[in-house]
This record gives C-alpha cells, sequence and structure tokens, in this order.
C-alpha cells in the first residue's frame, strides 16, 4: 500500500487525521489519544485531548469515523484495542478485502 493510497473516502479537511485513521483500519497503527478517544467514543476524553483545528471539527469527525469504520473498529477503548491486536484476524481480512476493491479515487480540484 503506497503511502498516497487511501481505501476510504474520509471527506475530512484535516489529511493528517485521515491518514492516522487509514493507517489505524489497514495497517494497525495505534492512533494518538484523540484519535483514540473519538474511536472509543469517548466524548469528554475527545473534547480534553483535542488540539484547535480538531475541536471545531468534532462532529464531522466522529460522523466520517461511523460512515467509513467498520462497526467492529470503533465504539470503546476495547473494540480498538482488539483492532490493534488483530483478534480473530478482523483487521488483516477487513484490510485485505478493501485493497481488492483498490484505492479511492480523490479528485485534486474542483471538477467544473
Amino acid at each position: 500500500m503506497s503511502a498516497l493510497e487511501y481505501y476510504h473516502n474520509w471527506d475530512l479537511r484535516n489529511f493528517d487525521l485521515a491518514r492516522t485513521l487509514e493507517h489505524y483500519l489497514m495497517q494497525g497503527y495505534a492512533p494518538g489519544g484523540f484519535t483514540t478517544a473519538v474511536l472509543a467514543g469517548d466524548l469528554f476524553g475527545a473534547v480534553g485531548k483535542a488540539d484547535h483545528w480538531n475541536k471545531p471539527a468534532i462532529a464531522e469527525i466522529v460522523q466520517a469515523v461511523a460512515r467509513s469504520c467498520p462497526m467492529n473498529a470503533y465504539g470503546s477503548y476495547e473494540a480498538v484495542e482488539a483492532w490493534l491486536k488483530d483478534e480473530d484476524n478482523r483487521r488483516s481480512k477487513y484490510a485485505t478485502w478493501k485493497m481488492l476493491q483498490g484505492p479511492v479515487k480523490l479528485q485534486d480540484e474542483v471538477p467544473f
């Protein structure tokens, strides 16, 4: 998987966060404290750990996670830990399935 290939359409203004979420889902990289709190559904933890870019966009970030992540990859700290540990090969199977579909084509320009 190339560093520039995405298998999810994150539709986020924060490209670093989109890359973090992509690496979490596809490669099992542990995200930072803010992203882990968002994935775990810990509102107070997410707000407390958010920087000045992410704090005003928390609702947008949560919507992107709910829209793009498989149900067993988020929802609690235990679910996040299980995803990172690749319990029952759930992450490996998901990543293989997404890679077989091919990367998402991201548009860099407005199409009109």
